[in-house]
């Protein structure tokens, strides 16, 4: 399945960088993330068998055509016709893993317990990206089970300066005495 992924995502990156237009890329894929995650029906219908591919390349067409580059919808509208739209989140992420890795930028993911705003996200991300000496761009989700404070998530590492985190510290400690 990864590999899968991988291999369109690679194309994809090719056909971007041969192009000269990487960042248009990652915005139009950016716009695709979005559509795909705001309604978990829209990959089982496009990864249907039962609905035919013209159905399918119309409706990209009509919801993609004069926001997304061409190629764009063209590499969608390929996943359709090749049996491989159910793997298209798997391929964003990898086509978004590329592009990271090309720009020395890192993704995380910045859970909070409250509303947090850009500037604070933003000195949040200044300081990770002096840590770990490259570019970092977090994402916020909003967790009301920390409590209070932060955690940054970044390559399955784990920066928790949250409430809940340092009071299960002090249990720990404390039962250890």
């Amino acid at each position: 399945m990864e590999a899968v992924a991988l291999r369109y995502a690679e194309s994809l990156f090719d056909l971007a960088v041969e192009m000269n237009q990487i960042e248009a890329y990652v915005k139009d894929i950016d716009l695709i993330r979005e559509v795909f995650e705001s309604d978990p029906n829209f990959v089982p219908f496009f990864s249907h068998v039962l609905i035919d591919d013209e159905t399918k390349c119309a409706l990209l067409d009509k919801g993609f055509k004069g926001q997304v580059n061409d190629y764009v919808v063209n590499f969608l509208k390929l996943l359709v016709k090749k049996r491989r739209m159910r793997y298209v989140m798997e391929i964003i992420k990898a086509f978004k893993s590329l592009t990271n890795e090309y720009f020395g930028i890192q993704e995380g993911i910045l859970y909070a317990s409250y509303d947090i705003s850009d500037a604070e996200v933003k000195e949040v991300e200044t300081a990770l990206s002096k840590k770990e000496n490259k570019t970092i761009h977090l994402r916020v989700v909003k967790d009301p089970s920390l409590i209070g404070g932060i955690k940054v998530e970044i390559n399955n590492r784990v920066f928790d300066g949250s409430i809940k985190n340092k009071v299960s510290l002090l249990k720990k400690e404390l039962l250890r005495k």
